[in-house]
């Protein structure tokens, strides 16, 4: 089958009726499609790909722009080189050499993710010791580029559907390169999913051990504050400038002031540890609760068989 291949928009070739008003259109998103678009048709189907997601975040983006018929094939704004490797493969149909040019694309971003994956292993390694302040920043960075490598490889798995959509009458699957781009837009999905649970959870850890530390900083606060609280108020009972004060005639009333401060500190730490506001603050009282069912569970076997 011949059909040909243009990587310009040229105005002088023919157009077959049916395509006109959807070759119109897409001419005229060339200069203003920024992002990701696909339109389906009747044996065609054309748009918008973002092609680097570290473009992303930038302006203005890299965008191919791509129009599949039966017979033609137009690509704008792809790389040349991988242009020049689908074209010596002179594949019969202009479905197989788009395909085959997505498969050849997503080749070059598993690059990019063994990259990211090297990144996300350091900062692993990194939550096992002393974490550093910015090591959230770094988090969320990584959380954030995941989240630009899916935006950018999903567009692909929907040009795969809608490429059967398009073409009703075509067993996609007989085609090679189509087989090919589907199993690495699976891959890629695949990896970059379980990155994003990875990051997900290194997210959620952090977040715990911030909210743990926290708390710990913030009894360790107020358990001082508590027991400073008689240096306090004895401090201020007795700096008092009254003339008239029983201790300031004491022989013993240094000795006392410090007896009446040690005695109701002690008495504050005892009483927080009563109530357990000093020791772990991961104390579940269900566990203790169920402990003691199970004593009195097993007392009330022990006494039904002794019956």
């Amino acid at each position: 089958m011949k059909w040909n291949w243009y990587t310009r928009p040229e105005e002088s070739v023919h157009i077959d009726q049916r395509y006109e008003e959807a070759y119109t259109y897409w001419l005229d998103q060339l200069t203003t499609a920024k992002v990701t678009k696909i339109i389906v048709g009747d044996r065609y189907l054309y748009g918008s790909l973002t092609l680097d997601y570290e473009q992303l975040e930038r302006e203005p983006q890299k965008v191919g722009h791509y129009f599949v018929g039966p017979d033609f094939l137009w690509t704008i704004g792809f790389d040349d080189l991988f242009c020049e490797v689908v074209k010596a493969k002179h594949y019969e149909t202009p479905l197989e050499a788009f395909y085959e040019l997505l498969a050849e694309r997503m080749d070059y971003y598993f690059h990019g993710i063994d990259e990211y994956e090297e990144r996300l292993m350091i900062a692993q390694r990194e939550m096992s010791g002393q974490v550093p302040p910015e090591f959230m920043n770094e988090i969320f960075g990584l959380r954030s580029e995941i989240e630009r490598w899916s935006d950018t490889v999903v567009p692909y798995r929907e040009l795969l559907q809608a490429g059967r959509e398009a073409f009703l009458d075509m067993d996609l699957n007989e085609l090679k390169p189509y087989r090919l781009a589907t199993y690495r837009v699976e891959r890629l999905l695949g990896s970059i999913e379980h990155y994003q649970d990875d990051v997900i959870a290194m997210t959620d850890l952090a977040a715990t051990l911030s909210n743990f530390r926290g708390n710990e900083i913030m009894k360790a606060l107020t358990v001082f504050t508590a027991l400073t609280t008689p240096v306090v108020a004895f401090g201020a009972i007795w700096g008092m400038n009254f003339k008239e004060m029983p201790e300031l005639d004491w022989p013993l009333g240094y000795v006392f002031a410090w007896a009446m401060i040690l005695l109701f500190t002690v008495i504050i730490q005892v009483w927080l540890k009563r109530k357990n506001w000093i020791g772990s603050l991961l104390q579940f009282p269900t566990q203790v609760n169920t402990k003691q069912a199970i004593k009195r569970q097993k007392n009330k076997t022990s006494n039904k068989s002794s019956v």
